[in-house]
């Protein structure tokens, strides 16, 4: 039984995650079923309740399945332990490995948030960068009159949701910070994801000296961002910069094995192999328990770009900042400062090893995860050390935006804005829901 442990592990390590372009270790996984009477309905809900009775974190409080449930998500939900867990789910293996192993996505590519705390004003808060709606002009910050002809009421509501094949037209009609209203004709298609958002360096100021700043926007964490990680290293080494801004405000999780290799070039040297994260399984599965190093070199053997590392980081978060996120903060906080500007982090320090059975993935938690001091236990997310609201007037990589800003003036300070930093339309600064196609389920496996 060792080699399946060491098997699970692995998987652990390199297959959990999504988003981005290229390809990744990952291997395909349990190809949707052509033939329903090769799956019995019968069979599936044993082999799940065979699997949840041991793997399942709160195995001890798994409730009784409803027999009734008409599909075997129905199914699933119902044996969770509520309201702890609210990161378990499931999705179809085709859509697992479009996202995760293929690094495209299909739908139009953009996210929406409400702007104010009544509600009554919609804006995009995020595109992909190479999305269909990207191409057709779709820019963060828009206003939302109707997508579709609903309202943004409506949208919130869940019409205008997700597509799953492409070629299907949608209507967007926004209006840009200057008042001009547009009618943009988009078709979905399948498109290729961007998890490096954006690589730049500021020049600043820290001590009443100057100081080049790295800034990396980073949107999910898998394995086939890797070498744009690693470049973008290359890239601040070169620059000489002596500071770190990670944007992880929009980024859901991903790969443990990525997030420790990113921890690693952060580190530097003096992280070298040490404990960069403790994975924990229930009481039935203690052998899987395992310890994740920093590495002492980047994946191929390449030596850091940076081999000093920073000497903290500044990583801007919000509600939707989750997962393999939230543990860079929580693995690197013994080895330097790590300053939290924006919201609430999501609050998962939880994991999984993704399930396919007969075209279905099952998401089921697994085990909990602590740093090198035994701390962990996250649930309600990390606070910021500098609450800074969204600013979608500005574009991410734009050092006026008010997270970067505020980000910025730390550096140079060694203190947070005098004053919570609001966008223009007076966005509150705790999480608000977020809508559109390219929302993940807020957990993406570890």
């Amino acid at each position: 039984m060792k080699w399946l442990v060491l098997a699970a592990v692995a998987l652990l390590l390199q297959a959990c995650g999504g988003g981005g372009g290229g390809s990744s270790a990952v291997a395909p996984a349990d190809p949707p079923v052509a033939d329903a009477s090769a799956c019995p309905v019968a069979d599936q809900r044993a082999s799940l309740r065979s699997f949840m009775g041991d793997q399942y974190f709160w195995y001890a409080n798994l409730a009784a399945p409803d027999e009734n449930a008409t599909s075997m998500d129905a199914y699933f939900q119902s044996m969770l332990y509520r309201p702890t867990d609210r990161y378990s789910f499931t999705q179809p293996s085709a859509a697992f490995n479009q996202v995760f192993t293929d690094g495209r996505r299909i739908g139009y590519g953009y996210t929406t948030v409400w702007a104010d705390a009544a509600h009554t004003i919609m804006r995009i808060r995020n595109v992909e960068p190479r999305s269909p709606v990207a191409q057709a002009g779709l820019a963060r910050g828009d206003i939302v009159v109707s997508i579709d002809g609903y309202t943004p009421q409506a949208i919130a509501g869940g019409q205008a949701g997700p597509v799953t094949e492409a070629g299907i037209d949608r209507t967007f009609v926004v209006r840009n910070a200057a008042g001009v209203q547009r009618v943009l004709r988009v078709q979905s298609a399948d498109y290729p994801l961007t998890p490096v958002v954006d690589v730049t360096t500021f020049d600043a100021m820290r001590g009443g000296a100057p100081v080049k700043v790295g800034y990396l926007a980073y949107n999910q964490f898998v394995q086939y961002s890797s070498f744009d990680l690693y470049n973008a290293f290359v890239q601040f080494a070169a620059a000489g910069a002596g500071e770190l801004i990670l944007d992880l405000r929009y980024n859901g999780g991903g790969s443990v094995a990525v997030s420790r290799d990113l921890a690693s070039m952060i580190g530097g040297d003096r992280t070298g192999d040490l404990l960069y994260a403790y994975l924990r399984f229930n009481d039935k599965n203690a052998g899987m328990n395992s310890s994740v190093a920093f590495n002492n070199s980047v994946p191929g053997g390449m030596a850091f770009p940076l081999p000093g590392g920073m000497p903290r980081l500044i990583v801007i978060g919000s509600g939707s900042t989750a997962s393999a996120s939230e543990l860079i903060i929580n693995g690197l906080r013994p080895f330097m400062p790590v300053v939290l500007v924006g919201e609430t982090t999501y609050g998962k320090p939880y994991g999984f090893i993704p399930r396919g059975n007969c075209g279905t993935i099952y998401n089921a938690v697994q085990f909990t995860s602590v740093n090198s001091l035994n701390q962990g236990n996250y649930d309600h997310g990390f606070p910021p050390d500098c609450a800074v609201a969204d600013d979608l007037d500005h574009q991410l990589g734009d050092p006026a935006e008010a997270r970067i800003h505020a980000a910025l003036g730390y550096i140079e300070t060694g203190r947070c804005p005098a004053a919570p930093q609001a966008a223009a339309t007076g966005a509150p600064l705790q999480p608000s829901p977020v809508f559109g196609d390219t929302v993940p389920p807020q957990m993406f496996t570890d």
